[in-house]
């Protein structure tokens, strides 16, 4: 592998002046320069990075902290933030904290130690003091897709407005004609916890006449797996839903597959919404109505803030983004395809 000392031999400079002009700061020559930068391309030459991040503190790598890239979500988040880094000239590392917030803080503290230019903090298996700790140590931080309540002590973030989601899936469904609707409902690190698109869908169901029946509330962590079972436990009431919203679509594809085990027809004798719009909630069977989250939009903005805090610019502006309803083929009337076969 060629160093700057082959660079410098084969330019006939020294290595000081190869170092200058490949930094690209510093006065060198602009024939120089150039003659410098077709020897080392000739060579093959790739800088250190390791050791100009020591010289300059600087280096171009940001991270970004997930729940578990093994949801979807989190793999299509990852992806936007990706491809945004990597056009600013920045690479991105990677940390799950899989809901334990002892993990996620102990994450942040090594990422700042491996001195990532700067950090975003998704949701989910974080404690905000984690948050507000690592920002402290001078690293910059967004945080994105907190909910509201969630007080992670920083102005700038970036998130979702789920108020505002979470009535228009309680009024499609109250308009639609579903009076008896169940919800299962996603905690964080703490069970007792139910995040806010929850007990905000809960208080608009209230406010338009129809309240959540206790029986029919169900609160798990989001994986196919535990939507599944919710499925299966609110389709076994002697009262069951005639429609289930869910706090993403993990967790309602899983709801869908109990309904199917169960011999449940989706829409025919269940309607089924999640939240989040994953690629694959378009191809399931049926396809599922949920909430669309705009995620390359709303990561790609999160990832310029943080540029942005990292290059010292202000941007202390919180930004929040508004999602919209998708209806597809998982929601129909109460019993209404029922009736039409009569």
């Amino acid at each position: 592998m060629a160093t700057i000392y082959d660079v410098a031999r084969a330019a006939g400079v020294t290595a000081a002046t190869v170092s200058v002009a490949l930094s690209g700061r510093g006065v060198v020559n602009r024939k120089t320069r150039e003659h410098i930068l077709r020897c080392a391309e000739e060579l093959g030459y790739r800088p250190n990075l390791v050791a100009r991040s020591l010289t300059t503190g600087v280096t171009h790598t940001i991270g970004l902290v997930v729940m578990d890239i093994t949801n979807p979500f989190y793999g299509e988040v990852a992806l936007a933030v990706e491809q945004t880094a990597l056009r600013a000239g920045y690479r991105v590392t990677f940390a799950n904290t899989m809901g334990d917030e002892s993990l996620g803080a102990d994450l942040l503290d090594d990422l700042a130690a491996r001195q990532v230019d700067g950090i975003i903090v998704m949701a989910g298996g974080m404690s905000a003091s984690a948050v507000r700790g690592a920002a402290t140590r001078g690293v910059p931080i967004v945080p994105c897709m907190w909910d509201e309540e969630e007080d992670h002590g920083l102005v700038t973030s970036v998130g979702i407005d789920f108020y505002t989601a979470v009535r228009l899936v309680a009024d499609f469904l109250v308009d639609l004609g579903h009076r008896r609707v169940g919800i299962v409902a996603m905690c964080g690190p703490d069970d007792e916890k139910i995040r806010m698109r929850e007990s905000a869908f809960r208080d608009r169901m209230a406010e338009r006449g129809f309240p959540i029946d206790p029986a029919l509330w169900h609160t798990a962590h989001d994986t196919l797996e535990t939507g599944y079972v919710a499925g299966r436990d609110l389709l076994a009431r002697p009262e069951p839903p005639t429609a289930i919203f869910a706090g993403n679509d993990v967790m309602a594809i899983g709801v869908m597959a109990a309904a199917r085990d169960t011999g449940v027809r989706v829409p025919d004798q269940l309607t089924v919404v999640g939240f989040d719009d994953l690629a694959v909630s378009r191809y399931v069977f049926p396809p599922l109505t949920t909430v669309r989250i705009p995620k390359a939009e709303l990561m790609a903005q999160a990832t310029e803030l943080l540029l942005k805090l990292i290059a010292g610019e202000d941007v202390a502006t919180p930004v929040s983004m508004v999602p919209t309803l998708v209806v597809r083929e998982s929601s129909a009337p109460p019993g209404a395809r029922d009736l039409e076969r009569r």
